[in-house]
């Protein structure tokens, strides 16, 4: 008898480090989630369904259901485990028979897709940290910044790290005319400057094409000079 009272006890001891002291339980319910909204009940209350393959935001989840008052609204909070953890929510608000569409909260793992606008405010900076796309899911390899559309601003300000002064040293060597017109007929295109074939396959480089469009303009003037004199 000794030797099953210390067998019981070995047994329950290791059970008793995992009961939850003050836990709220629930009975196991699955989800619905073409159920209509319950807005008007009363008292205030919480409720916990299990999802199991009953259609809902992904296949497997688990929502915490939130009744306020009676002309307040209604709450779920979706969490699925099966589709990278994302929480979803939804409400519908006092006597009405709908509810809202689930929206994905923002959390620092997920992507987030909304229909809504971002808007960021504040006083302080705001910063992106990784590349960004705008109106396009598809960047741009290699760039920081890729929008799929018109850019509409007031100024735009360049960083360059070189220029086209060069072109008015004494030793620069300006390519004669006549042979500027040889290779114009040859190549249809001024010399050092990307063809349109080139530009619509790989775009521009502003920073660059407007030095090398600014060389041009000097060099223009140059010979302008020299048929003056």
């Amino acid at each position: 008898m000794k030797k099953l009272y210390i067998a019981l006890v070995g047994f329950l001891f290791p059970l008793i480090g995992y009961t939850q002291v003050g836990e709220i339980n629930f009975t196991h319910q699955n989800f619905n989630p073409s159920a209509l909204p319950r807005t008007t009940i009363n008292p205030m209350s919480m409720k916990l369904w299990g999802n199991y393959n009953n259609g809902g935001p992904s296949q497997y989840g688990t929502v915490l259901e939130i009744y306020g008052l009676t002309s307040h609204q209604t709450s779920q909070l979706y969490f699925g485990g099966w589709d990278d953890s994302k929480i979803r929510y939804r409400e519908a608000f006092w006597a009405q028979n709908s509810w809202s569409n689930w929206i994905t909260l923002l959390d620092s793992k997920n992507n987030v897709q909304s229909a809504g606008n971002l808007i960021i405010s504040g006083t302080g900076n705001n910063s992106i940290s990784g590349n960004l796309s705008l109106g396009t899911l598809i960047p741009i390899s290699g760039a920081i910044l890729t929008v799929g559309g018109l850019i509409s601003c007031r100024e735009i300000k360049v960083t360059v790290s070189a220029g086209a002064d060069h072109v008015f040293n004494n030793d620069y060597k300006l390519m004669p005319l006549q042979e500027l017109a040889q290779y114009v007929e040859t190549n249809k295109r001024l010399p050092d400057v990307p063809s349109e074939k080139d530009m619509k396959a790989d775009g521009l480089n502003v920073n660059e094409f407007q030095i090398k469009l600014l060389q041009k303009i000097e060099e223009l003037t140059l010979h302008l000079i020299k048929q003056d004199n």
